[in-house]
């Protein structure tokens, strides 16, 4: 009887059966393999999700309070770097397929729009409000400013994000555009090839560029996590047998070893302490494999079941990465450090809880009946 409450098929309505992005983006078809479970639904992405939204906020948080954390994460292993690449490989398992399966641009903008735009706008909003009160202790960013984070788009338009953990939504969004640039050309079909131009195009940057002809101060990271969800498309291609077991795992090596040759040329002996590991080898190189191999790891083993409560807490990972934000600015540091965590995490859980039923799944709702 445990058993059967533990494991409970999680079914949102307005939640399609195939769903795990990156911190946004939801899947609009169900699909029907082997390798899914209950009701079609691949729960192993649900599951990453949870593990990727979790991660970011169990760095935000101890990082503040735990100077042994912190020390760690700038050392040996950086929590959030590990979340935000399980993010982005789950969201290149499905994104494309989403616009594959429907044939069309508008259906996949509509969709698009209506999933990340509602609390995007809500969380910009309160940011302002809280600067404006003064709760974030920054100035009020100007009207280009906030018109540019409206596009999703700063990051490649030289603008600051209002909110620095805009910068993931940057780059989904900026994947989705290649994508539907690809999808337009022809080449959607074309995976291998696109994981391996991506991958070389992150060695002309991270390598050639920064070592050869020192062009590029920066960047590379931001090229090898597209690569991250193209290599994510290919899981999905494996999954469907589209592409052959040798070519898979030598494109996932390739994909590792360019990990190594971009962080050693580019991290390795010139660590930045102050940016909590964000830009040290160890933690960086660490993290970034571990995600690949957590997410190899539960591929592998797709047909199992996982406790339906981290199933919904993955569903809501993207009420739960921009939440918790609003959270860490007005909810202050409260006794013990471990205390001060699990108010933290706590709140954000039931925030996010309720923004994805009072915001996210009504627009969801909305933009299906619009196609």
């Amino acid at each position: 009887m445990l058993s059967k409450v533990l494991y409970k098929t999680v079914k949102v309505p307005g939640k399609p059966l195939l769903s795990a992005e990156g911190p946004g983006p939801v899947l609009e078809a169900g699909i029907s393999h082997a390798g899914s479970t209950r009701r079609n639904r691949l729960e192993f992405l649900d599951f990453l999700r949870f593990i990727a939204a979790f991660s970011v906020l169990i760095q935000h948080a101890c990082e503040k309070v735990f100077p042994a954390f912190a020390y760690f994460c700038t050392h040996y292993f950086q929590f959030g770097v590990f979340g935000v690449t399980l993010f982005f490989l789950c969201s290149g398992f499905v994104i494309p397929v989403s616009l594959e399966k429907s044939h069309s641009l508008k259906k996949f903008w509509i969709n698009r729009v209506f999933r990340l735009y509602p609390l995007y706008l809500v969380s910009i909003a309160s940011t302002l409000l809280l600067i404006r009160a003064g709760v974030y202790t920054r100035p009020m960013p100007g009207l280009s400013d906030i018109l540019v984070n409206l596009t999703m788009l700063q990051k490649f338009l030289s603008h600051p994000s209002i909110l620095h953990l805009y910068w993931t939504l940057c780059l989904e969004m900026m994947f989705y555009i290649m994508i539907s640039g690809v999808f337009v050309l022809g080449l959607l079909k074309k995976t291998a090839g696109l994981a391996l131009f991506s991958l070389a195009v992150t060695l002309l940057i991270g390598v050639v560029g920064t070592q050869v002809f020192h062009l590029f101060t920066s960047g590379w990271g931001t090229a090898y996590y597209f690569s991250t969800m193209f290599i994510g498309f290919l899981y999905y291609r494996y999954y469907k047998n589209q592409v052959s077991k040798s070519l898979f795992t030598g494109i996932v090596l390739s994909a590792l070893a360019v990990l190594l040759l971009i962080t050693y040329f580019n991290l390795f002996h010139k660590d930045q302490p102050e940016f909590l590991g964000t830009l040290s080898f160890l933690p960086v190189t660490l993290a970034i494999l571990a995600a690949y191999g957590l997410f190899t790891f539960c591929f592998s083993r797709r047909e199992r079941q996982y406790p339906s409560f981290l199933l919904v807490l993955g569903v809501i990972s993207y009420s739960l990465y921009l939440v918790q934000g609003t959270v860490f600015a007005i909810v202050p540091a409260i006794g013990h450090p471990v205390i001060s965590v699990i108010v933290w995490l706590s709140a954000i859980t039931v925030i996010s809880y309720g923004s994805y039923h009072l915001i996210e799944k009504p627009f969801i709702s909305m933009g299906k009946k619009l196609q």
